[in-house]
């Protein structure tokens, strides 16, 4: 069965998910779709919309034939990160064939040419990135900057437009997967997620605005606890930022007011929010550079379950695969670390939105099966 492997949140899921799973199915001409997908926390540093569990049934009733978890040390971080977790946990299944994923160029050919480049000359380019972050500029900016400096005729939309970029760092990490794009479709095709989180919202006035305030308060508690040199060690900070936290989480009285107050040039509203979920899910600087990836399982229909059984069958599976954490976690122990984060965060979210505890934890919850 030829398989492809998509990289997304589902947060929450819509038309041009769809789109993406079908076209690209059809023009591979693959049987299987396998997800990796953002848990109860995702990239912009958020708690997501729905949990991992409600999200990866709609996900498996709407084509998707397996959903596993990305590890949240790589779900809440930078597209470098992001993109390496979600390429080890679809190569380290073993059965994956194709990455599919959207992209605003839908060009391959320009996207694998950008990330070339860029993968050869990262390391070269780093130190003028810094030069440029200490004038003021953003790490995005400053690279766009540097990334043209380097290759006048570099299309600068490539590291621009959010779904190129993550599609450049796939193509940057992948090894055994084929890589194909589709080309996203613009406004009036299909309605994008913040607009339907837009519209959730119209629906339950301050459900969103209740889960943030919590989360700021959650935060800042955890902030006015701590040192500055404990600060800096989370992942998303350094001295800049962990000062300018520690100094106006006083003078803010909400997640909104607090991001107005520390946002700047240099440190943007998504680096602040990624850094208050890593304060929170306790994600420091070790946890994202020793994370050793596993495949947990969240849902699946009958084609998943066949795919999990040919995995296994043929032990291609380089990575754990986790389908019952109770009886299975202990057999592999050098992903403790990484698997506790996730705990965590499933924890953490079930405060945020009043969940129980005990019925919610990643303990007790199974995955769906889809008959």
């Amino acid at each position: 069965m030829k398989t492809i492997g998509i990289v997304a949140e589902f947060n929450p899921f819509h038309e041009g998910h769809k789109y993406l799973i079908e076209q690209a199915k059809k023009d591979t001409d693959a049987d299987i779709c396998v997800v990796v997908m953002s848990g109860n926390f995702v990239q912009r540093g958020m708690p997501a919309v729905f949990d991992k569990w409600k999200r990866a049934e709609a996900a498996v009733k709407q084509g998707v034939n397996l959903v596993v978890e990305l590890p949240a040390v790589y779900a809440v971080n930078s597209a470098e990160y992001f993109a390496k977790g979600a390429i080890e946990v679809l190569e380290g299944l073993g059965g994956v064939d194709i990455l599919a994923f959207g992209s605003e160029a839908g060009d391959l050919d320009a996207l694998r040419s950008a990330a070339a480049f860029l993968k050869v000359s990262d390391d070269l380019l780093k130190d003028r990135i810094q030069l440029l972050m200490r004038e003021g500029y953003s790490h995005p900016k400053a690279r766009e900057i540097a990334v043209l400096e380097a290759e006048h005729d570099f299309d600068d939309r490539l590291i621009k437009e959010p779904n190129n970029i993550l599609g450049i760092e796939y193509l940057k990490q992948i090894e055994t997967l084929q890589p194909y794009t589709v080309k996203r479709q613009g406004k009036g095709y299909h309605a994008s997620a913040s607009e339907i989180r837009a519209r959730m919202e119209e629906e339950q006035p301050g459900r969103s605005r209740e889960i943030a305030d919590i989360f700021y308060r959650m935060a800042a508690m955890k902030i006015l606890q701590m040192p500055i040199e404990e600060l800096t060690r989370y992942f998303a900070a350094d001295a800049g930022l962990a000062n300018k936290l520690k100094k106006e989480i006083r003078y803010a009285d909400s997640l909104e007011t607090l991001i107005d107050r520390v946002k700047s040039k240099v440190y943007t509203r998504t680096r602040i929010c990624r850094l208050l979920a890593h304060i929170l899910l306790e994600i420091r600087e070790e946890d994202v550079t020793q994370a050793v990836s596993y495949a947990r399982v969240l849902a699946f229909d009958g084609n998943g379950a066949k795919f999990l059984k040919d995995i296994r069958k043929r032990e291609v599976n380089t990575i754990p695969v986790i389908t019952n954490i109770n009886k299975e976690a202990g057999r592999y122990p050098e992903i403790r670390g990484t698997l506790e984060k996730d705990i965590l965060a499933s924890d953490i979210y079930n405060l945020l939105t009043g969940e129980n505890l005990y019925e919610m934890a990643d303990y007790t919850q199974r995955p769906y099966i889809n008959q």
